[in-house]
């Protein structure tokens, strides 16, 4: 198991039990944030996103883990097996399994089938396609992603056998067929080009808002003391806000952990109450705040969402045709 940074949407929605289209709409609107590929569009989702998103929903983060990706290589060419491990040299999300003879491929399908089988088009005991036919039969295997890899002249042989993409030998050895194997697996490329990124733990695109607000100050270990004031809220993200003119009634901040509570009662914000986490403080002839939300009920988180929607429909409304 290996827990990263970046997922791609399959492996965010399987962690998030919904749908990949729901994701990728939750990213499109700044609930889950990443990396895109401008070229493919191509999606990665943050880890810090996805656990954020799990927590708002009290789901638990245990499992917050994803499975390395098992290859099962069934080929006697040595240079296969050389270039084929080369590709993933120092990634430790996949696993490469070798075996040299058809009947230990179907065997080991049986026993575990894999994430994706990638066969030379030649074995010493069982011609491949009848590998392929006999894996497709079966109900486990019919949805089995298979990579076949025969020498040039064999390609449009090797299309009719039903593998789900076919890449030669050597495309393999040189290294050129990665991206299939990539997209068969569904794990994102070593280094997508990035054009949606957040350096600043504070990763949620903001919106620029003037809202009054009150606040209270608690101690973790003495969570119903509580000491008030009140502050602007300067803008406002799915994640968090930042706080302009914090006045607090007793002047001082506690030098040990504590949290804040935000409260708003004024439109679009009515009647709206967040615990959060104190994340950045500034003073500079006035104390302002960054903070992330912990505790945000689904219902105050709508109100958030409509915000943020309807400042980006207004700005996309405001870009010249």
């Amino acid at each position: 198991m290996n827990r990263k940074e970046f997922y791609t949407t399959g492996e965010a929605a399987r962690l998030l039990n919904i749908s990949q289209s729901t994701v990728s709409r939750m990213y499109d609107r700044g609930i889950l944030f990443g990396k895109l590929n401008p070229i493919t569009g191509k999606r990665t989702i943050s880890q810090e996103s996805i656990t954020t998103l799990m927590k708002q929903y009290n789901q638990s983060v245990d499992g917050l883990t994803v499975p390395k990706k098992r290859v099962l290589l069934g080929t006697p060419d040595q240079k296969l097996v050389s270039s084929t491990k080369k590709m993933f040299d120092g990634d430790d999300r996949v696993r490469i399994e070798h075996f040299e003879f058809g009947g230990d491929i179907l065997i080991q399908c049986s026993m575990a089938p894999p994430d994706l089988l990638v066969l030379d088009e030649r074995f010493p005991d069982i011609p491949c396609p009848q590998i392929i036919q006999s894996l497709r039969r079966t109900e486990e295997q019919k949805s089995l992603k298979i990579l076949c890899c025969p020498e040039r002249e064999n390609v449009s042989l090797c299309d009719t056998w039903g593998a789900d993409k076919v890449v030669t030998k050597e495309e393999m050895n040189q290294g050129t067929s990665k991206n299939d194997v990539i997209s068969l697996l569904d794990i994102s490329d070593e280094a997508p080009v990035v054009v949606q990124t957040f350096e600043h733990r504070r990763r949620w695109p903001r919106v620029a808002i003037d809202l009054p607000a009150r606040v209270w100050i608690y101690r973790l270990h003495k969570a119903h003391v509580r000491e008030g004031g009140t502050a602007r809220v300067a803008d406002l993200s799915l994640g968090g806000a930042h706080l302009a003119e914090i006045q607090l009634e007793k002047k001082t901040i506690p030098s040990e952990p504590f949290r804040m509570v935000l409260e708003v009662d004024q439109e679009p914000l009515k009647d709206w109450r967040v615990h959060c986490k104190v994340v950045r403080l500034e003073s500079n002839g006035g104390l302002e705040a960054g903070l992330q939300f912990v505790r945000l009920s689904k219902t105050k988180q709508a109100m958030v969402e409509a915000i943020v929607q309807n400042s980006r429909s207004r700005s996309q409304s405001m870009v010249p045709v």
